[in-house]
Protein backbone atom coordinates (compact mmCIF):
# COMPACT_ATOMS: atom_id res chain seq x y z
CA UNK A 1 0.00 0.00 0.00
CA UNK A 2 1.71 3.62 -0.67
CA UNK A 3 2.28 5.89 1.57
CA UNK A 4 0.31 8.68 0.03
CA UNK A 5 -3.09 9.17 -0.92
CA UNK A 6 -4.72 11.88 -2.90
CA UNK A 7 -8.01 12.76 -2.68
CA UNK A 8 -8.77 14.19 -6.71
CA UNK A 9 -11.74 16.02 -8.63
CA UNK A 10 -10.34 15.40 -12.27
CA UNK A 11 -9.79 19.12 -14.11
CA UNK A 12 -10.09 20.83 -10.55
CA UNK A 13 -7.16 22.36 -8.24
CA UNK A 14 -6.46 18.99 -7.22
CA UNK A 15 -5.05 18.21 -10.48
CA UNK A 16 -1.52 20.47 -9.54
CA UNK A 17 -0.88 17.59 -7.44
CA UNK A 18 -1.63 14.98 -9.37
CA UNK A 19 0.24 16.57 -11.79
CA UNK A 20 3.40 17.15 -9.49
CA UNK A 21 3.46 12.95 -7.99
CA UNK A 22 3.24 12.20 -11.79
CA UNK A 23 6.14 14.51 -12.33
CA UNK A 24 8.21 12.71 -9.25
CA UNK A 25 7.36 9.53 -10.19
CA UNK A 26 6.79 7.77 -6.80
CA UNK A 27 3.87 5.28 -5.49
CA UNK A 28 0.35 6.77 -4.44
CA UNK A 29 -3.29 5.57 -3.78
CA UNK A 30 -5.77 8.26 -6.43
CA UNK A 31 -9.19 8.28 -4.56
CA UNK A 32 -11.27 10.41 -7.35
CA UNK A 33 -14.26 12.19 -5.97
CA UNK A 34 -17.39 13.67 -7.50
CA UNK A 35 -18.31 17.53 -6.80
CA UNK A 36 -21.92 16.83 -7.93
CA UNK A 37 -23.55 14.00 -5.88
CA UNK A 38 -22.48 15.13 -2.41
CA UNK A 39 -20.08 12.41 -1.60
CA UNK A 40 -17.37 15.05 -0.73
CA UNK A 41 -19.59 16.38 2.09
CA UNK A 42 -20.70 13.26 3.36
CA UNK A 43 -18.39 10.47 5.20
CA UNK A 44 -16.06 9.36 5.23
CA UNK A 45 -14.46 12.31 3.03
CA UNK A 46 -16.22 15.01 5.88
CA UNK A 47 -13.84 13.40 8.14
CA UNK A 48 -11.08 13.73 5.84
CA UNK A 49 -11.78 17.28 4.57
CA UNK A 50 -14.06 19.09 6.53
CA UNK A 51 -15.02 21.31 4.19
CA UNK A 52 -15.69 19.18 1.86
CA UNK A 53 -13.09 20.42 -1.01
CA UNK A 54 -10.07 18.58 -2.76
CA UNK A 55 -6.91 18.12 -2.80
CA UNK A 56 -6.43 16.07 0.57
CA UNK A 57 -3.16 14.32 0.50
CA UNK A 58 -2.80 11.76 3.05
CA UNK A 59 1.04 10.98 3.99
CA UNK A 60 1.58 7.93 6.44
CA UNK A 61 -0.58 9.33 9.52
CA UNK A 62 -0.37 13.15 8.48
CA UNK A 63 -3.57 14.42 6.18
CA UNK A 64 -2.94 17.65 4.77
CA UNK A 65 -5.27 19.90 3.17
CA UNK A 66 -3.54 23.08 1.15
CA UNK A 67 -2.20 22.36 -2.39
CA UNK A 68 0.74 24.82 -1.36
CA UNK A 69 1.80 22.87 1.62
CA UNK A 70 1.27 19.78 -0.51
CA UNK A 71 3.59 20.90 -3.13
CA UNK A 72 6.65 22.26 -0.73
CA UNK A 73 6.25 19.14 1.16
CA UNK A 74 6.49 16.60 -1.73
CA UNK A 75 8.87 18.46 -3.07
CA UNK A 76 11.17 18.43 0.35
CA UNK A 77 11.01 14.62 0.98
CA UNK A 78 10.67 13.02 -2.57
CA UNK A 79 12.01 15.28 -5.13
CA UNK A 80 14.55 18.01 -4.13
CA UNK A 81 15.19 18.67 -7.61
CA UNK A 82 11.86 20.38 -7.82
CA UNK A 83 12.02 22.44 -4.72
CA UNK A 84 14.56 25.18 -3.89
CA UNK A 85 15.83 24.78 0.06
CA UNK A 86 15.93 27.50 2.35
CA UNK A 87 19.11 29.06 2.03
CA UNK A 88 19.39 28.40 -1.14
CA UNK A 89 19.44 30.55 -4.54
CA UNK A 90 16.15 31.22 -5.54
CA UNK A 91 14.38 29.92 -2.57
CA UNK A 92 11.63 33.08 -2.36
CA UNK A 93 11.31 33.65 -5.80
CA UNK A 94 10.32 29.53 -5.42
CA UNK A 95 7.81 30.33 -2.19
CA UNK A 96 6.37 33.50 -4.29
CA UNK A 97 5.63 31.97 -7.08
CA UNK A 98 4.24 28.70 -5.21
CA UNK A 99 1.83 31.17 -3.47
CA UNK A 100 1.26 33.15 -6.71
CA UNK A 101 -0.50 29.92 -8.39
CA UNK A 102 -3.41 30.36 -5.69
CA UNK A 103 -3.85 34.12 -6.39
CA UNK A 104 -4.57 32.83 -9.53
CA UNK A 105 -6.59 29.55 -8.69
CA UNK A 106 -8.97 31.79 -7.07
CA UNK A 107 -9.93 34.21 -9.41
CA UNK A 108 -10.41 30.88 -11.69
CA UNK A 109 -12.37 29.37 -8.65
CA UNK A 110 -14.73 32.15 -8.69
CA UNK A 111 -14.89 32.39 -12.50
CA UNK A 112 -16.07 28.63 -12.76
CA UNK A 113 -18.39 28.82 -9.60
CA UNK A 114 -20.48 31.94 -12.09
CA UNK A 115 -20.23 30.06 -15.50
CA UNK A 116 -19.85 26.44 -14.38
CA UNK A 117 -21.74 25.72 -10.89
CA UNK A 118 -24.75 28.52 -11.11
CA UNK A 119 -27.28 27.05 -13.67
CA UNK A 120 -29.36 29.37 -14.12
CA UNK A 121 -28.85 32.99 -15.68
CA UNK A 122 -30.35 35.02 -12.95
CA UNK A 123 -27.92 33.44 -10.26
CA UNK A 124 -24.89 35.04 -12.33
CA UNK A 125 -23.89 38.84 -11.52
CA UNK A 126 -22.66 40.00 -15.28
CA UNK A 127 -20.73 43.22 -13.00
CA UNK A 128 -18.86 40.37 -10.62
CA UNK A 129 -18.07 38.09 -13.69
CA UNK A 130 -16.58 41.06 -16.11
CA UNK A 131 -14.20 42.47 -12.69
CA UNK A 132 -13.41 38.82 -11.81
CA UNK A 133 -12.12 38.47 -15.66
CA UNK A 134 -10.06 41.43 -15.30
CA UNK A 135 -8.60 40.77 -11.90
CA UNK A 136 -7.96 37.60 -13.67
CA UNK A 137 -6.01 39.00 -16.63
CA UNK A 138 -4.02 41.81 -14.46
CA UNK A 139 -2.68 38.42 -11.92
CA UNK A 140 -1.35 36.80 -15.56
CA UNK A 141 0.17 39.81 -16.40
CA UNK A 142 2.78 39.02 -14.15
CA UNK A 143 3.66 35.86 -15.39
CA UNK A 144 3.31 36.86 -18.76
CA UNK A 145 5.80 39.65 -18.55
CA UNK A 146 8.69 37.14 -16.48
CA UNK A 147 7.43 34.17 -19.03
CA UNK A 148 8.75 36.39 -21.61
CA UNK A 149 12.72 35.98 -21.29
CA UNK A 150 12.25 32.61 -19.51
CA UNK A 151 10.63 28.85 -20.41
CA UNK A 152 9.62 28.40 -16.75
CA UNK A 153 9.33 30.05 -13.62
CA UNK A 154 12.53 29.15 -12.28
CA UNK A 155 15.63 28.34 -14.17
CA UNK A 156 14.12 25.10 -15.05
CA UNK A 157 10.88 23.48 -14.65
CA UNK A 158 9.98 23.01 -10.52
CA UNK A 159 7.30 22.56 -8.36
CA UNK A 160 5.96 25.90 -8.62
CA UNK A 161 5.07 24.93 -12.39
CA UNK A 162 2.61 22.38 -11.46
CA UNK A 163 1.06 25.51 -8.86
CA UNK A 164 0.96 28.28 -11.63
CA UNK A 165 1.20 26.15 -14.36
CA UNK A 166 -2.17 24.53 -13.83
CA UNK A 167 -4.06 27.91 -13.22
CA UNK A 168 -2.33 29.30 -16.59
CA UNK A 169 -3.48 26.22 -18.62
CA UNK A 170 -7.03 26.85 -16.66
CA UNK A 171 -7.35 30.63 -17.06
CA UNK A 172 -7.23 30.31 -21.18
CA UNK A 173 -10.80 29.56 -20.55
CA UNK A 174 -12.00 33.18 -18.89
CA UNK A 175 -9.48 35.23 -20.67
CA UNK A 176 -7.70 34.92 -24.16
CA UNK A 177 -4.70 34.28 -24.67
CA UNK A 178 -4.65 35.22 -28.69
CA UNK A 179 -2.27 38.94 -27.47
CA UNK A 180 -0.27 36.44 -25.15
CA UNK A 181 2.14 34.90 -26.80
CA UNK A 182 4.95 33.93 -23.97
CA UNK A 183 1.98 33.21 -21.85
CA UNK A 184 0.27 30.60 -24.47
CA UNK A 185 3.30 29.25 -25.08
CA UNK A 186 4.14 28.27 -21.18
CA UNK A 187 0.62 26.97 -21.18
CA UNK A 188 1.36 24.92 -23.88
CA UNK A 189 4.85 23.53 -22.65
CA UNK A 190 3.09 22.71 -19.38
CA UNK A 191 0.38 20.98 -21.70
CA UNK A 192 2.96 18.95 -22.99
CA UNK A 193 4.71 16.70 -20.45
CA UNK A 194 4.36 13.54 -20.02
CA UNK A 195 3.44 14.05 -16.65
CA UNK A 196 0.70 16.66 -17.09
CA UNK A 197 -0.94 14.12 -19.89
CA UNK A 198 -1.22 11.21 -17.11
CA UNK A 199 -2.71 13.59 -14.77
CA UNK A 200 -5.63 14.62 -17.46
CA UNK A 201 -9.04 12.87 -17.20
CA UNK A 202 -9.38 9.44 -18.35
CA UNK A 203 -11.37 9.32 -21.40
CA UNK A 204 -15.24 8.78 -20.30
CA UNK A 205 -14.65 10.98 -17.22
CA UNK A 206 -17.68 13.59 -16.65
CA UNK A 207 -15.57 16.91 -17.11
CA UNK A 208 -15.77 19.86 -14.74
CA UNK A 209 -15.42 22.21 -18.03
CA UNK A 210 -17.32 21.57 -21.05
CA UNK A 211 -16.30 24.37 -23.25
CA UNK A 212 -12.92 25.52 -24.58
CA UNK A 213 -13.82 29.13 -23.57
CA UNK A 214 -16.38 30.67 -21.48
CA UNK A 215 -17.30 33.92 -22.64
CA UNK A 216 -19.00 37.04 -20.85
CA UNK A 217 -22.51 37.76 -21.22
CA UNK A 218 -23.36 40.20 -23.36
Amino acid sequence: MADLTLWHVPQSRSMRILWLLEEIGCDYELVEMDMTDGSMRRPPYDVIHPVGRVPALRDGDVTVHESGAMTEWLCETRAPHLWRAPGSPGRLAWLDWLHYGETLAQHVANLTQAHVFLREDWQRSPTVMKLETARLSRALNLVEQWLEGNDWLMNEFSGVDCQVGFSVWIASRFVRFDDRPALAAYRDRCAARPAFQRALPRPGTTLLYQRDFYELPA
